[in-house]
């Protein structure tokens, strides 16, 4: 997490003063038909903590407004944790699962006149990969004793809607910089896992072509 915070620190920094000496008044183009590729990198949060994850997309504008896109990531490890009530006690049960998300969706974007900055909503919905884990099983007792069970959880696949937001950093009239967060939330989930939100950080180059 702490690396995202400074890449996001060193972006703005570079926007707001070298950006704009290197490369004068040039700012986005605002045209239909626009054809961009993006790849990012970043962090994914489940339960436990950040870890690494990646991806691209490629996305094509309708208007300066609304761009429809496709896009596949990779997040692996994203630890699951639940509470199970087991009488007078609360056990729990621990799945660390690496997952593969597709899906396609729209980006709605809000362009200012004469700004490189142009932020952005994003709505989507796809499919989620689940690969197969092995989960722990803590069983607590009254007794405070804690028996550890192991338990395999099958590989699935989830549709799952997605939600966020971002920016983008345009550095020239094609390239810019985004900074996009955003959730992901499953329709279903193999048992005994359950559908929760987790979480996508992630920066990246993206290219527009006419």
């Amino acid at each position: 997490m702490r690396i995202g915070i400074l890449l996001v620190g060193l972006i703005i920094e570079l926007t707001g003063t070298v950006v704009p000496r290197a490369f004068g008044a040039d700012v986005p183009t605002c045209e239909p038909h626009n054809f961009e590729v993006g790849l990012f990198g970043g962090e994914s949060y489940g339960l436990d903590r950040f870890r690494p994850m990646g991806g691209g997309n490629v996305a094509y504008g309708l208007s300066c407004t609304f761009f429809p896109f496709a896009e596949i990531s990779y997040l692996p490890g994203i630890l699951r944790t639940q509470e199970v009530p087991t009488g007078s006690t609360v056990s729990s049960r621990q799945f660390n699962v690496d997952m593969t998300d597709f899906h396609a969706g729209l980006h709605i974007r809000l362009p200012r006149p004469e700004s490189r900055v142009v932020p952005y909503a994003v709505v989507g919905f796809g499919l989620v990969r689940g690969a197969q884990s092995v989960g722990t099983i803590y069983n607590k007792f009254s007794s405070g004793a804690v028996d550890v069970v192991q338990q395999t959880i099958p590989s699935s696949v989830n549709p799952t809607f997605d939600f966020g937001g971002g920016l983008r950093f345009f550095l020239s009239e094609r390239f810019a910089i985004r900074l996009e967060f955003k959730g992901f939330k499953p329709i279903s989930a193999p048992p005994p896992l359950q559908p929760h939100v987790f979480y996508r950080f992630a920066i990246g180059p993206v290219f527009q072509f006419k």
